[in-house]
């Protein structure tokens, strides 16, 4: 069964501001990774959540495995987005 995703309101607003090649991509990956979470997400070292590359833009994502829910805190380009 695969990981529902769901959308923090900071996330959702960058996400809808996106043009529309990078939102279809994103949520491609998005798809994909709830299929499969440990195959596609990397642990962030500094806070208890995982990060996803999509192209040039960083998706942090919360991940609560025993739920199957796959939330997404935030999004941006990579050179914006904090490491």
């Amino acid at each position: 069964m695969a990981f529902r995703v769901e959308f923090s309101e900071l996330a959702a607003g960058k996400f809808r501001k996106l043009d529309k090649a990078a939102r279809e991509r994103i949520a491609a990956k998005l798809r994909r990774t709830a299929e499969d979470p440990a195959h596609h997400l990397s642990r962030l070292s500094s806070v208890e959540a995982y990060k996803l590359r999509v192209g040039d833009y960083r998706v942090i994502i919360d991940a609560e495995w025993g739920g199957k829910i796959l939330y997404v805190v935030m999004l941006g380009h990579r050179s914006t987005s904090g490491r």
